[in-house]
């Protein structure tokens, strides 16, 4: 079978080594019609990482790893040494393994609220060698415990109405959408925040592009003396906040 033009080479050798004959026939038939790819080959590359994806969780993205970077880049810039994560609505578990491994010293905390998703996270700190602690919850519903100094999540923000490419239809609903309002994630990670921040402390999102005044205003409201930021992704929108506390 030769390589179909919606199909880069790169992906497609992945493919042709995992799948042979009629299973192979398939696969691509189910990727043309907008299946990720990232599903059928069953890993993803993520910084300097790389992770297992299937149906039970969302597929990395290039913002995402944005996220992470400039998180990073705070970390070292105010100095946090050997301190504590909180990755909140994990799912694979890539942005708190990726931090993990960038800061071995420091624990880190991944919450779901999905067991599915919390088997694929623990697969993926094992692929690559960290040690993270995994947490069942249901954050809408139930405070987390314990002692933080960063706080990073990229949480459900879209709603029902809101357009989403087609090959999404396959990622898990959970992880996408929200109910209620479409910042609900947000207000109750920073009502919660208070309680469980040291009082020098990150907290980082990535959001809808239509949410950062709400949040940033929202924000402003328990976090009188923040420093935040409003980030663009790459296509120049809107895309992360890092509200930052007695950093300076």
């Amino acid at each position: 079978m030769t390589r179909p033009s919606f199909i880069n080479e790169l992906d497609w050798r992945f493919l042709i080594e995992k799948y042979h004959g009629t299973k192979l026939e398939r696969v691509v038939k189910k990727i043309e019609n907008n299946y990720p790819v990232q599903y059928a080959i069953g890993n993803v590359d993520f910084l300097d990482c790389n992770f297992i994806v299937n149906k039970n969780v969302l597929i990395p993205r290039f913002e995402t790893e944005y996220l992470v970077d400039n998180l990073k880049k705070y970390i070292d810039k105010y100095e946090f040494k050997s301190t504590s994560i909180l990755d909140l609505c994990t799912g694979s578990g890539c942005i708190g393994i990726s931090l993990k491994k960038a800061y071995p010293t420091f624990d880190v905390f991944c919450v779901d609220k999905s067991i599915p998703a919390l088997l694929v996270a623990h697969k993926n700190a094992k692929r690559n060698g960290q040690k993270v602690k995994l947490i069942r919850r249901d954050i809408l519903k139930n405070k987390v415990k314990g002692k933080y100094s960063i706080i990073v999540s990229n949480p459900p923000y879209l709603t029902n109405k809101e357009f989403v490419t087609p090959n999404t239809k396959y990622e898990p609903n959970m992880a996408l959408y929200t109910k209620k309002s479409d910042i609900e994630f947000y207000t109750r990670i920073l009502d919660m925040s208070k309680d469980i921040l040291y009082p020098k402390n990150i907290i980082a999102f990535e959001i809808g592009s239509n949410q950062a005044k709400r949040i940033c205003n929202y924000a402003k409201k328990i976090y009188k003396n923040a420093n935040i930021v409003v980030s663009k992704d790459y296509n120049d929108l809107d895309r992360f906040i890092f509200i930052i506390n007695n950093c300076e």
